[in-house]
């Protein structure tokens, strides 16, 4: 084993070296993450209170007068504007007005007839602005309707409590930790695991394939040090730097959206540690440690099979895919309802991971994604050890 480790500590005095790769690696993610989540939250917070303190612009088209009254009565919400020139989908969608209320022509007599009446709503709900100005509409109409049904029951000589037989009232029960702590589940275990892959894969290409091309492999494998334990230093260099480079970009992203969103809604304690026990961070990085050494298994034999850096990275790049997709598809909303899903590799991580932040942690799951991943890194170990002892892992032209 202590071959295994001189060949780490060559690796790592070779990038103590590239002083710009040090930089990009490990010191960027600490500088860069603080500047743009709080870039990010500074302007959502501006455009925010803009958005609040403007009143919506509105085309009204109101033949019996009805609701004109209503809409003016709120100027710091609406604003009623001429109709704009051109297509009306084109001006909502240009943002020249956010929305258009069309009240039909009988509005006043089928209220006086204690019908219903239709008002329809034009607006675009993927715009915020277009959405904020639907949400003020709900609210007016629901408050005046309130008004109508109440008048009515008044001329009826009913009781004024007839239009509401109940009352709702919520206890909130659940724990806003838990709640932020799901959604960070939802999305941490993609992170990490691409943070991970993405970390190892420049680095791996370097001491595989870019060892190739050096000529420094050969004089590497002249020396007295098995083959075995050169691998395993390789190895060791690979899953360091990628776990590494994981750990400092989650923890520089928690920080980071802790301290811009402190207070707010979507991180109340203000930093990572706030949102998850000890025990639920311990277990989290033990599953992370074999799913790193399972990454740069393949990341280092991959390279070690290539010509040249560029068949390397070429090589390592579907597994890069299938990292993605995988973790991706385990945000899916329900999908840890699936019964096989513990069993399918680098996916019950996800679960795991996913499931620990949420407070539902299961055992059982958690021990077969953690067996499976340890059983996948051995194997692949093993087959990596094999692929180096073979003359035609080095000499490939």
């Amino acid at each position: 084993m202590r071959g295994a480790l001189l060949v780490c500590k060559k690796e790592f005095l070779e990038l103590s070296k590239d002083r710009r790769t040090v930089f990009f690696t490990f010191l960027l993610p600490i500088i860069l993450y603080p500047l743009l989540i709080a870039m990010v939250a500074g302007l959502s917070r501006t455009d925010e209170v803009k958005r609040q303190g403007r009143a919506s612009r509105v085309l009204l088209v109101d033949p019996g007068g009805l609701l004109e009254p209503l809409l003016r009565a709120e100027p710091e919400s609406f604003e009623l504007v001429s109709p704009p020139a051109g297509d009306l989908r084109r001006a909502i969608r240009d943002q020249r007005l956010e929305m258009r209320i069309q009240v039909e022509p009988e509005a006043p007599l089928k209220l006086k007839r204690q019908q219903t009446f239709t008002i329809t709503a034009a607006c675009d709900p993927s715009e915020d602005a277009s959405g904020l100005a639907l949400s003020r509409l709900k609210r007016v109409l629901e408050k005046q309707n309130h008004r109508w049904v109440q008048e009515r029951l008044r001329q009826a000589g009913a009781s004024l409590e007839l239009d509401a037989p109940s009352r709702l009232e919520t206890l909130e029960m659940g724990d806003l930790g838990l709640k932020v702590g799901r959604t960070l589940g939802a999305f941490l275990p993609y992170l990490l695991m691409l943070m991970m892959f993405a970390g190892s894969m420049q680095h791996g290409i370097y001491a595989t394939a870019g060892e190739k091309e050096r000529g420094t492999l050969l004089s590497l494998l002249s020396t007295r040090l098995p083959r075995h334990q050169i691998i395993w230093g390789k190895l060791l260099y690979v899953f360091s730097v990628g776990l590494m480079s994981a750990i400092i970009n989650l923890l520089s992203m928690g920080l980071s959206i802790g301290g811009a969103f402190k207070g707010g809604v979507a991180v109340s304690g203000g930093s990572l540690a706030d949102l998850a026990s000890p025990a639920v961070l311990g277990l989290t990085f033990l599953l992370m440690v074999p799913l790193g050494l399972l990454f740069a298994n393949f990341i280092v034999m991959m390279g070690i099979r290539a010509r040249n850096s560029m068949e390397a990275g070429t090589s390592i790049m579907p597994g890069m895919v299938v990292v993605m997709v995988m973790a991706v598809f385990s945000m899916a909303p329900g999908i840890e309802k699936m019964p096989f899903l513990p069993y399918v590799p680098i996916l019950n991580v996800s679960l795991a991971v996913r499931k620990l932040f949420s407070q539902q942690g299961n055992a059982f799951e958690y021990g077969i994604a953690l067996a499976m991943t340890l059983g996948l890194a051995a194997a692949l170990t093993w087959l990596s050890t094999r692929l180096l002892n073979r003359e035609t892992a080095v000499f490939t032209l």
